[in-house]
């Protein structure tokens, strides 16, 4: 099993909220902020099986996008997702 981390912009979450509850994916939702721009963020957390891992990736893919950005700083690209994925040893549903 693994443990997906996602810090997604915010303005994707509806959508991919909807969509993960649309194909069955367990999610959780935990407000964030934080990195470089301070904007609002939120962090999801998914746990998946190996063999479900694509479909999750296809759906971040498909839903959010990277932007460049002009700040008074210089021009940046920022992610809509960041993912981090994580072995996870065992799990307990109680």
């Amino acid at each position: 099993m693994k443990m997906m981390i996602a810090i997604v912009q915010e303005k994707f979450i509806d959508e991919i909220m909807d969509r993960f509850y649309d194909e069955g994916v367990y999610v959780t939702k935990i407000s964030s902020s934080g990195g470089f721009f301070k904007n609002g963020n939120s962090t999801l957390l998914l746990g998946c099986e190996e063999s479900e891992i694509e479909k999750v990736y296809s759906i971040f893919k498909e839903i959010t996008k990277e932007e460049r950005v002009e700040t008074e700083q210089g021009k940046f690209n920022v992610s809509g997702a960041t993912i981090f994925v994580v072995d996870v040893e065992d799990n307990l549903r109680i």
